[in-house]
């Protein structure tokens, strides 16, 4: 039992229980019966409640080395990084929305977890509080639990599981079925932004700057898909996609030369714990795990009981929705 809860592989995705629990709790608040200024207060109270309050009580639980979240400055160096990254992500995203959602990818306003709905009514103060409460915060609150938090822990197991089951939690987190491979791609980007940057701002960066796109570019990127025509918003859009997928790509390649050339540490692709060496009584599990560790830690981490509980309440709560 006590290796049981040593294992990031079963803390990890309780982490992520209690945030689905939270969060879908946060949808028995009846909306309509807030003011504009007290949603936004609800908005900024729920994300501390939801995000920060389960992620402050894991680390506290299990005494976890805040160094291992990557909490760091990105420099000058990291921002063809980012302005690729902020491209491929938002024309990646638009581009899956389209094939899934079709003409009613950009219909209404940006919401938050399909709960709370971004409207902007055209004045400073109104935009100050959608930049903070849609955009800053969840940014901040999101990227701190999931690509800091999550991927700090499943890396102890495999880097894979981190960059795979981080992105699939964050894509279930918003409980929307229809939008899985859209959150799953964010996800993947903002990951895969993390590691070529080695910094979480840089992430968190981009996460906020994507959200800004998300609030306030809606009404022009469906502007340009009504005056292009579909079929050559999409050829543009797609050329787009690629360009700045190759440019993110080769420059997260170029980060990784100099990471090796300085000889900078990849503690994440240590197994922590290590699998114990197979013996005489071992079974073909324990043996396949002894030869194979990467390849066991990332399917135990993938089919780990309190993973599987968390696939479960998704899919329990997506039927209750339908």
């Amino acid at each position: 039992m006590k290796y049981y809860f040593k294992n990031p592989a079963n803390t990890a995705p309780l982490l992520v229980l209690a945030v689905f629990v939270l969060l879908y709790s946060s949808r028995l608040i009846d909306t309509a019966l807030l003011t504009r200024e007290n949603e936004y207060v609800a908005v900024i109270v729920l994300q501390l409640v939801i995000f920060l309050m389960p992620a402050a009580f894991y680390i506290r639980a299990l005494g976890l080395d805040f160094t291992r979240f990557r909490i760091s400055i990105f420099g000058p160096g990291h921002l063809l990084l980012l302005i690729s990254g902020l491209i491929a992500l938002t024309s990646g995203t638009i581009l899956i929305d389209s094939y899934a959602l079709g003409g009613s990818a950009f219909a209404g306003d940006y919401d938050l977890w399909g709960v709370f709905i971004s409207k902007n009514e055209g004045t400073a103060q109104s935009s100050l509080y959608l930049i903070l409460a849609y955009a800053a915060l969840p940014a901040l609150c999101e990227e701190f639990v999931f690509r800091g938090l999550l991927i700090s822990e499943y890396e102890k197991r495999s880097s894979t599981a981190a960059v795979l089951l981080s992105s699939i939690f964050f894509a279930l987190l918003h409980f929307d079925i229809e939008r899985f491979p859209t959150y799953f791609f964010a996800g993947l980007m903002l990951a895969l932004t993390l590691y070529a940057s080695r910094s979480l701002l840089a992430a968190m960066v981009l996460h906020f700057c994507h959200n800004m796109i998300g609030i306030f570019g809606r009404p022009y990127i469906q502007t340009l898909a009504e005056l292009g025509g579909n079929e050559l918003f999409m050829t543009l859009l797609t050329a787009i996609f690629l360009l700045s997928l190759g440019i993110f790509t080769a420059d997260a390649a170029r980060l990784y030369k100099n990471y090796a050339r300085f000889d900078l540490s990849s503690d994440y692709r240590s197994i922590d714990p290590p699998y114990p060496p197979a013996d005489a009584d071992s079974s073909p599990l324990d043996e396949f795990a002894a030869k194979h560790p990467r390849i066991a830690a990332t399917l135990g981490s993938f089919f780990s009981f309190p993973a599987l509980v968390c696939y479960i309440a998704y899919t329990a709560a997506v039927f209750i929705d339908l």
